[in-house]
C-alpha cells in the first residue's frame, strides 16, 4: 500500500508539468483547426472579435466577385484563397499565434484592421472543449494510473 502512495505522491508531483506538455504537444498536433477557425470567420464575413469586415467592398471588386461567383454580400476577404492559406500558427514555447504570410497581409490589416487574423472566441472554446480537456483528462488518468 506504502509504494502505491508512492508512486501517487510521484506522479502528481510530476502532473503540473506533464499537463503543461500535453496542452503544448495538443496545440501543435491541432494548428488547424485554430488556422481553418480564423478562415471559417473570413468566410462567413466576421473578424476574430465577431465583427462584421469594414469597409465594404469598391464597386469593381463586386463586379469581379460576380462574376468569379463568389459571395458580395459580405466581406471575406478572399480571392484567389491565398490569405487564406497564408494564415498560419506559429508555436513559440506556450504561446501561439497566428499569422499571415501571404504578401497582402499587412496592405489587408491596415485596411480592415488588425483583428482579420485571430480565433474567434467561440472557436477557442470549442478547442478547450474538444481538443485540450479530452487530451488533459487521459494524460491525467495516464499518469496517475486510474
Amino acid at each position: 500500500m506504502s509504494d502505491r502512495l508512492d508512486a501517487l505522491a510521484r506522479a502528481l508531483q510530476r502532473l503540473p508539468r506533464v499537463l503543461e506538455q500535453q496542452v503544448e504537444d495538443t496545440v501543435r498536433d491541432n494548428t488547424a483547426f485554430l488556422e481553418d477557425a480564423n478562415t471559417d470567420q473570413l468566410a462567413s464575413g466576421k473578424d476574430a472579435t465577431g465583427a462584421d469586415i469594414t469597409p465594404e467592398y469598391a464597386d469593381l471588386t463586386i463586379a469581379l466577385k460576380q462574376i468569379k461567383g463568389q459571395p458580395t454580400d459580405r466581406v471575406t476577404l478572399r480571392d484567389s484563397g491565398d490569405f487564406y492559406t497564408g494564415i498560419i500558427a506559429q508555436l513559440s514555447g506556450k504561446q501561439v499565434e497566428l499569422v499571415g504570410t501571404d504578401p497582402k497581409t499587412a496592405e489587408l490589416e491596415e485596411r480592415y484592421g488588425p483583428d482579420i487574423i485571430g480565433v474567434p472566441d467561440p472557436a477557442l472554446d470549442e478547442f478547450r472543449q474538444d481538443y485540450i480537456k479530452p487530451d488533459l483528462q487521459q494524460k491525467t488518468r495516464d499518469i496517475l494510473g486510474v
